[in-house]
């Protein structure tokens, strides 16, 4: 669920009630993970891209004991910045 403070400020800033801007963050949020879940790159312009990769498998060490261990590979999601949401947060 869209958290409550951004929804409240949103509707404030669009004058549509809470109710349906927390919808539509929600149906966002939705088909983004829907789209990862199907491989598809998600790209939001000015905000960036999300992608699913696969890091390679790899030898670790257990930190309890220092013994070698095999660290599965992976599927993660990436998130790649895009031009103005860097220049708007990331120092320079």
């Amino acid at each position: 669920m869209a958290a409550k403070k951004e929804t409240e400020s949103k509707a404030q800033q669009t004058k549509l009630p809470q109710k349906e801007v927390a919808q539509v963050v929600e149906a966002t949020i939705d088909t983004i993970r829907e789209a990862l879940k199907n491989g598809d790159e998600v790209r939001l312009v000015g905000f960036g891209s999300f992608k699913v990769r696969t890091s390679a498998a790899r030898k670790g060490v257990n930190p309890r004991d220092r013994s070698p261990l095999e660290v599965p590979a992976k599927e993660r999601v990436r998130f790649s910045p895009g031009k103005e949401l860097a220049e708007a947060v990331l120092k320079k």
